[in-house]
Formats: structure tokens, sequence, C-alpha cells
């Protein structure tokens, strides 16, 4: 009888320590990092902004994130009447060249990914800033004819393609392009497209050496 009570006994404790250890491990597992696929879906149901990491570099040019559909309606409310895309078509969650045409947007598709973009390219984007600033008669007023140049972050392609405006035409050197650039969250290992700046910076200190 004896040992069937010790016997008894220590299952009791068996059992009631492993309730607090079952108990312990729930609790431990509400403190845990979320699983990816948490953080995803957490992610999905976030609102995203309008106009992501949008900025205006001159009173004649924006630069950003891609816009939501909402968010083209304001940035068209703002004075821009040209977009220059920067994406991919497999990046677009609608289609950006219809509604532009729905609000009498001029859209220039310019596709980019982390190659230093073309000549033809960087002569467009140039030629389109160049027609916005001569509109805006240096005014320090928003332009009611402004650019507005994105990607799908608005940090590393746009990055680019504004750095090398700011070398041409703003008198930046290399290193202060480059902090504007790392400002607006551009991400250093994309040689090619910071490599673009400083190659243009190079071209225009030749060009004023000369």
């Amino acid at each position: 009888m004896s040992r069937l009570l010790t016997t008894f006994n220590i299952a009791a404790i068996i059992a009631a320590t492993s309730c607090s250890l079952s108990t312990f491990s729930i609790g431990a597992q509400a403190v845990e990092t979320p699983s990816p696929a948490k953080t995803r879906a957490e992610k999905a149901l976030k609102p995203k902004e309008d106009l992501p990491n949008f900025h205006q570099v001159h009173p004649f040019l924006y630069r950003g994130g891609e816009p939501t559909r909402e968010g083209l309606r304001k940035a068209k409310e703002m004075g821009v009447t040209t977009v220059l895309d920067l994406r991919n078509p497999g990046e677009m969650d609608f289609d950006e060249k219809e509604l532009s045409k729905e609000l009498g947007l001029k859209y220039i598709h310019m596709p980019m990914n982390s190659k230093a973009p073309t000549d033809k390219q960087v002569k467009k984007m140039m030629a389109e800033i160049d027609k916005a600033k001569e509109k805006s008669g240096g005014s320090d007023s928003p332009s009611k004819d402004a650019v507005f140049m994105h990607c799908a972050h608005g940090s590393d392609r746009t990055g680019c393609m504004i750095g090398i405006w700011r070398v041409k035409r703003d008198g930046y050197d290399y290193d202060k392009a480059y902090q504007e650039m790392r400002k607006y969250w551009f991400t250093p290992k994309f040689t090619n497209l910071s490599g673009a700046v400083r190659t243009a910076a190079n071209e225009n200190s030749s060009t004023k050496a000369n």
C-alpha cells in the first residue's frame, strides 16, 4: 500500500511539473519573434502610404516611391503634370499609365534595374525636367507643371536619377549628391547606380575644367 501511494505521489508530481512546463512554454511563445508569415500578413493589413518617401527636390520636381491611385491624384493636385516611372511591369500594383491618362497626366515609362541607366534614359529624364524648370520660370512657388519621378521605394533608382540631375544641373559634387541619396534610403550595395552618379559628376568636373 505504501509503495502504491509513493508511486501515485511521484506520478502526481510529474503531472504537475509537466503542466507547469506546458504553461511556461505557452507563455514564452507569446513573446517570441513573430513568424515571417505572420509579419507578411500584418504588413498586408497595414494601410499603404499614398505617396511614400515623397519629397520636393525643386518646386518643379518631386521624387518618391510608387504612389497609390489616390496618391497619383494628390500629386496632380500639387501641380504634377508629368510622371516618370522607373519601375518594371511586374512591380506595378495597378495600371498607372491608364490612370495617368484619365487624370490628364503625361506618363513616361523608363524601366530600370540595378544597372546604370542608359544614356538615352538620362537624356530623356534631363529633357523632361528641363522643360518643367523652364515652365516654372525660376519661381520658388510650387509649379503647376511639375515632374514626379518614382520607382518602387523612391530610394535606389530614383536616388540615382535625382543624383545625376543634381550634379548636372545643381552643381553638386559626387559626395554631396551621394549624401542626399543616402538621406532618402539609397542602398550602398547598388554600386552601378551610385557609379553612374559618380561618372556624371566626373564628367561635369571635366567640362568645368575645360
